[in-house]
């Protein structure tokens, strides 16, 4: 484990200072999103994103200067291109569930070409390549579900992909390493313009990006079962979306309810995992964005346990 610590600078310092550029730009192009859970509503520069992946690609160049091109390395990055592009495009032209459906999984397809077909150590052929693309579509779509306040998703990914990073170092999968450690750079340094009272928000083009890395980082490491347990909370969100709502967009969702400060679900309204708690007790939204990490870094700190109780 070598030469990563270049990489992950590289990846933090082109994030952190290409976000206020980048947030200004998009601001006067009309790439505005509406913070809306604070009582006086805001204009917030969307696709800020777009910083996520540049500051991923330079470090993703930097590793491959140092170390030379490897081919997997060439292929997630072409995959996860391919996803940011695909969230950038939903921003201009909304696609519909179906459309980002099937362009998420299309996507996802080259990830055959690096994946062994086992699982837990059985082999599974057919199934394994099958299920491969539509798994990466559903993660990609989870990790654009879990949104909403200010830090969150971004926060929610920074702890993920440092999971997975550590399962990755245990096992001494360096590829999957650099990937999950470029993106969590990327993201705490993007955190720091996110957070509350958030100056950007990252858009599709940053929520599915984080999806496509940490699946990306999950196959090419061999580390499914660790993964998933990582991924839990996005798991959970999704779940009670669908149990409570079924297949919907955002615009369909009621917004969640803000009086003196503090957050309230709506009567009669969907679940998510933050609806969940505020139904318990309303909460500011930095404390339920807390909680939320909170949740998240258990997940993660239960896949790296479970790795050390494998090996």
């Amino acid at each position: 484990m070598h030469d990563i610590i270049a990489p992950s600078l590289a990846a933090f310092i082109t994030t952190f200072i290409l976000t206020p550029v980048l947030a200004e730009r998009m601001y006067r192009a009309g790439f505005r999103g509406i913070d809306l859970h604070k009582e006086i509503k805001k204009e917030i520069p969307e696709q800020g994103g777009i910083a996520i992946v540049a500051g991923f690609f330079s470090g993703l160049i930097v590793f491959s200067f140092l170390e030379g091109i490897n081919p997997d390395i060439m292929i997630i990055s072409l995959v996860a291109l391919a996803v940011a592009g695909i969230g950038f495009y939903d921003r201009i032209k909304r696609l519909s569930a179906r459309e980002k459906v099937i362009s998420l999984t299309l996507a996802g397809i080259p990830l055959i070409f690096i994946a062994q077909p086992t699982f837990m150590g059985v082999n599974i052929g057919l199934i394994y390549y099958i299920s491969l693309p539509v798994l990466f579509m559903f993660t990609c779509n989870f990790t654009n579900m879990l949104a909403g306040l200010n830090g969150l998703e971004i926060g929610v990914g920074a702890i993920s992909s440092s999971g997975i990073a550590a399962l990755a170092y245990i096992k001494g999968e360096e590829i999957s390493l650099v990937l999950a450690l470029v993106l969590a750079l990327s993201l705490i340094a993007f955190l720091r313009y996110n957070s509350y009272p958030a100056r950007v928000f990252p858009g599709d083009v940053g929520t599915l990006f984080i999806g496509s890395v940490l699946f990306s980082s999950i196959i090419v490491g061999k580390f499914e079962l660790e993964g998933m347990i990582v991924l839990i909370p996005y798991v959970l969100d999704a779940l009670l979306k669908l149990v409570s709502a079924g297949v919907m967009v955002k615009e369909s969702q009621k917004p969640t309810l803000i009086r003196q400060g503090r957050l309230y679900a709506p009567e009669n309204s969907n679940f998510s995992l933050v609806r969940l708690f505020l139904r318990i007790k309303p909460m500011s939204e930095r404390q339920v964005v807390f909680l939320i990490y909170t949740i998240s870094a258990v997940f993660a700190i239960a896949g790296i346990g479970l790795e050390h109780l494998l090996t």
